[in-house]
């Protein structure tokens, strides 16, 4: 194994030669997969398709404009036409499966909405305006970069400050230009937008209001390349607590998404955001919510902080976290059950008071139960958390995983095609037959490895194609296996079981 090697697989676990954050799991190894599931549940942008409240359905028998004649109307001094015109354009974008957002940019649409927006005077004519600027900028990026350059961004700024059903619209419309990446979610701040949104965020406002303010400020964390500037959102963090306590699932879902994009990231973000009063306790509580949408950003957001230093997985188990993660692995949904494995792994590779705290609350038996699932990314990640209390657990919390009968689906691993995999199990394995030399258990370690044949399938990884595998059971078939072991090593009976130790050497740390 190569020193790069070595040393990316050491940062993948604690123990007592590394810091607690080095060691902990950040999203890197899951981001990829877990974003492209996100897209699916929280769309980055969203086109505004339903009438407003009292619109006159007969306005569907009005005349279809042509972009050209709305963009000659919008320019008209008749406020009256304004309107009509406005009104137009927003229909066309707002109910067609395909809207012709191209057709009415190309027609050179965008610069007299935005100027539609300083009419104060008619609010009917703002509203159309941004509604219609909204339904471009949930367009492609070079359509919503066409309204952010056009100077749309500042404008609507300004009418978000003003509340109401206009300030709505605006909200939307920023959300969109906000989700079109990082640049755009930095302009969008720049501008001064998230002072603007606070006063949408209060729990008391208007129902879809609130719905449309928390979706906006998800977008306005979200992305990595770079991570918003945290000075930038934090002010919200006092609001997002309160919006933990609220009834509506959509205004939930959403506010827990922005703690996940907040809390994906360096210790010092994950520090405060965990001590914003009862924004933790709250968060926990929402593992429990009857809504899987809710659920997964919830169980993504803490999953985050668990990451973290030692400090701050600590107030998460004192928040109660491990039984809604014990819950959590027998929920029956894969990819809420491979979030809460990957959650109990960063918990397992922590202090061995962490590890006592997930045995006592009885983790175990359901971890075992995942790596007896059929979905490899399930199974993966509940031997990663296996593999971390291996290295990190004391002779008695070892015994405890034993008990939980975690070796045999733990090595029927061995065979599985994703390489990962593999390579965790025999990590695993070397960590396991290295503590019980420690407690002179090497031999009934061996011999029960034997037994359910996890030794032929680690000489058979032998021929495995790639060479880390190949190394790592090289090592373990020479240190382990080879003859003239260690005769003296005498194991301490109990029942057919193996102990890693009943006597002083419980108390030994390694």
């Amino acid at each position: 194994m190569s020193d790069k090697t070595r040393t990316s697989r050491l940062a993948s676990y604690k123990n007592a030669c590394q810091g607690a954050t080095e060691l902990r799991r950040k999203r890197a190894e899951l981001s990829v997969s877990l974003r492209k599931q996100a897209r699916d549940e929280q769309l980055l942008k969203r086109r505004a398709m339903s009438p407003t409240e009292g619109e006159d359905i007969t306005q569907d028998t009005e005349k279809v404009m042509s972009p050209e004649e709305i963009v000659r109307g919008l320019k008209s001094e008749d406020i009256a036409t304004k309107i009509v015109c406005a009104r137009a354009a927003r229909r066309i974008l707002s109910k067609e499966q395909n809207p012709p957002i191209a057709k009415l940019v190309d027609a050179g649409v965008i610069k007299p909405l935005i100027a539609a927006l300083d009419l104060f005077e008619c609010q009917d004519v703002q509203f159309e305006a941004a509604w219609a600027l909204t339904n471009i900028a949930s367009g492609t990026h070079e359509q919503t970069l066409a309204v952010m350059n056009a100077g749309a961004v500042p404008k609507l700024v300004t009418l978000l400050g003003t509340g109401g059903a206009v300030g709505e619209q605006a909200a939307w419309a920023l959300g969109n230009i906000a989700g079109d990446g990082a640049a755009a979610r930095d302009t969008v701040l720049r501008h001064g937008a998230l002072p603007a949104l606070l006063p949408h965020l209060a729990p008391a406002a208007p129902a879809t209001q609130l719905r449309t303010a928390a979706w906006t400020f998800s977008n306005l964390c979200r992305n990595k390349n770079p991570l918003v500037q945290f000075d930038m959102v934090a002010p919200a963090l006092p609001y997002v607590a309160e919006l933990l306590d609220v009834k509506d699932a959509d205004v939930l879902a959403d506010t827990c998404w922005a703690l996940s994009y907040l809390t994906d990231g360096p210790n010092e973000r994950i520090e405060a955001v965990q001590t914003t009063p009862q924004l933790l306790e709250r968060l926990t509580h929402l593992l429990q919510h009857k809504s899987p949408a809710v659920r997964t950003p919830a169980l993504r957001a803490l999953g985050n902080m668990l990451t973290g230093s030692d400090v701050q997985t600590d107030r998460c188990i004192m928040a109660g976290c491990i039984d809604d993660l014990a819950m959590l692995l027998r929920c029956g949904k894969p990819a809420l059950m491979k979030e809460a494995a990957w959650a109990v792994s960063n918990i397992l590779a922590g202090t061995k008071e962490q590890i006592q705290a997930a045995i006592d609350k009885g983790i175990l038996v359901p971890l075992v139960e995942v790596l007896s699932t059929e979905d490899i990314k399930c199974q993966k990640e509940a031997a990663w958390a296996i593999t971390n209390l291996c290295l990190g657990g004391s002779a008695a919390q070892l015994d405890a995983l034993v008990g939980a009968g975690f070796l045999e689906p733990y090595c029927r691993l061995l065979a599985a095609p994703d390489q990962r995999a593999v390579t965790v199990v025999l990590d695993g394995l070397a960590n396991l037959l290295q503590a019980a030399a420690k407690f002179g258990q090497v031999e009934p370690l061996c011999v029960k490895l034997e037994e359910i044949g996890a030794l032929d399938s680690i000489e058979q990884l032998q021929e495995h194609e790639n060479e880390q595998i190949y190394k790592k059971c090289l090592d373990i078939l020479d240190n382990y296996f080879a003859e003239g072991g260690d005769e003296n090593a005498q194991p301490q009976e109990n029942g057919n079981e193996y102990q890693f130790g009943t006597t002083a050497a419980d108390n030994f740390n390694f």
